[in-house]
């Protein structure tokens, strides 16, 4: 993808999985802000099927997000990765960088900002040039820094259902509702 300056943009979008809990099937969505490109998002510009990749402008994780927003800035350096490098993809489970990462050398200049080297990183093994994103993507620096100026808010007003997401608390087996059929000689649980 080659350009003189592309255009950045975070538009929402939600992740939904399915989760055996137990005996319940969970279907929690993770509504996330997905980084747009010049009208496409990342994940449909990598090689490696990315739509199973979440950006960390996750509700989930909106502890972290204002430390997410900082690292995009350059404000702060991501302790999993190399110095300069930021997460563009990450896994939608946790965000681990054990589960894979898309990554991008960024680069703020005095008018611009770029994102280069992509790279699909996980942790122990080495990390592998992602080969459909072989330019630099190069950002005008005050539109890029307005796309992340609200971002906290936009993502802390999605709506999210914390149960669904974390499931229910660990239950011991007598905790789950069901009794044992009475013994013959034993009180029943009602008397």
């Amino acid at each position: 993808m080659t350009s003189d300056r592309a255009t950045l943009r975070l538009e929402p979008a939600v992740m939904a999985r399915v989760f055996i809990d137990g005996n319940r099937t969970r279907y929690p969505e993770s509504p996330f802000l997905d980084l747009v490109v010049d009208g496409r998002s990342v994940r449909s510009l990598a090689t490696q099927p990315a739509d199973d990749f979440v950006t960390e402008l996750n509700r989930p994780w909106l502890a972290d997000v204002a430390n997410t927003v900082d690292r995009f800035l350059g404000r702060r350096p991501d302790e999993d990765l190399a110095p300069g490098r930021i997460a563009l993809l990450v896994c939608p489970m946790d965000g681990d960088l054990w589960c894979g990462q898309l990554t991008a050398l960024l680069d703020i200049g005095a008018a611009e900002v770029s994102w280069s080297d992509f790279r699909w990183e996980d942790g122990y093994s080495d990390s592998r040039r992602e080969e459909r994103l072989d330019q630099p993507l190069v950002f005008d620096r005050a539109q890029y820094e307005a796309v992340f100026a609200d971002a906290y808010r936009r993502v802390a007003a999605f709506a999210y259902d914390e149960l669904a997401h974390r499931g229910r608390r660990f239950l011991w087996p007598w905790q789950w509702g069901w009794r044992l059929p009475p013994r013959e000689g034993w009180p029943s649980p009602t008397e």
